[in-house]
């Protein structure tokens, strides 16, 4: 497996992958699994007490397991199917040679292959499609609350157009991490959300591709959407702009109803 393909989608789990790792109860939920799951497989075990990453030493809790399905997983994972992954089980003697179980994971360890850390099993449903599709809404309800609680805490919500980006020139150079810090000028069509007044509002964003900055969204000119906008003082900016740091900060145009609706 190509660790490239994995860098994106192992920091999109820094923030949530500590929560993630928590075991569930047997008992748990389709819902609770999904939420507290990123990469969720129908598998075989192949082996146990095994591991298929040299850093990985075998133990009682550690188990090959080939991925036969892949219901839920970030897009650089759309390959993992047929392949075998590491699985840490939740606890020694839970699983046995052959069997086959819906997986509930998240990645920990990304190399020549992948290790994941279980957080719940569930059997494997005799409609697999329509399991899928229940992950997907689940997912989809997911993203509308994260989406509410972005919009919520925003001091301004605005439909516009990229009009130019520029370096911020006035942002000194201070880490490893430098953000190379933009702006960009927007042309506000519609205030969603907050009070302005004037055709343009400028917002600044990271042009790094460090894993610090990396998911953060860019802008271009021409760019048309929907800002979901804060004032960030943690950076030594202008006071006079805006930042939009989170992924789900900026929405294509497309999603603009979608919004309207969170709004209310």
């Amino acid at each position: 497996m190509n660790p490239r393909l994995l860098t994106g989608f192992a920091l999109s789990l820094c923030g949530t992958l500590a929560a993630a790792l928590q075991p569930q109860a047997p008992e748990a939920s389709l819902a609770n699994l999904t939420r507290t799951s990123h990469i969720i497989f129908v598998g075989r075990v192949a082996k146990l007490q095994a591991s298929n990453l040299k850093v990985v030493a075998p133990t009682e809790t550690t188990a090959l397991v080939t991925v036969e399905e892949l219901l839920d997983s970030p897009p650089s994972l759309v390959g993992l199917k047929g392949q075998e992954v590491t699985v840490e089980l939740v606890r020694a003697g839970e699983v046995k040679l052959e069997q086959r179980a819906v997986f509930f994971t998240n990645g920990i360890l990304f190399g020549e292959h992948l290790e994941v850390k279980e957080v719940g099993l569930l059997p494997v449903p005799a409609d697999v499609a329509k399991f899928r599709a229940e992950i997907a809404a689940l997912r989809a309800q997911m993203a509308d609350e994260t989406l509410k609680e972005r919009i919520a805490s925003a001091v301004l919500v605005v439909t516009g157009k990229v009009l130019e980006t520029r370096p911020l020139k006035r942002a000194m150079r201070s880490s490893e991490h430098e953000p190379d810090w933009a702006e960009a000028i927007i042309a506000v069509t519609k205030v969603e959300k907050g009070a302005f007044r004037g055709g343009k509002v400028t917002v600044y964003f990271p042009r790094s591709t460090d894993e610090r900055w990396l998911l953060s969204p860019k802008f271009r000119s021409d760019q048309q959407g929907i800002w979901i906008l804060r004032r960030e003082g943690r950076f030594g900016l202008p006071v006079t702009g805006f930042t939009a740091l989170n992924p789900a900060d900026y929405q294509p145009l497309a999603e603009q109803q979608r919004i309207q609706k969170l709004l209310h």
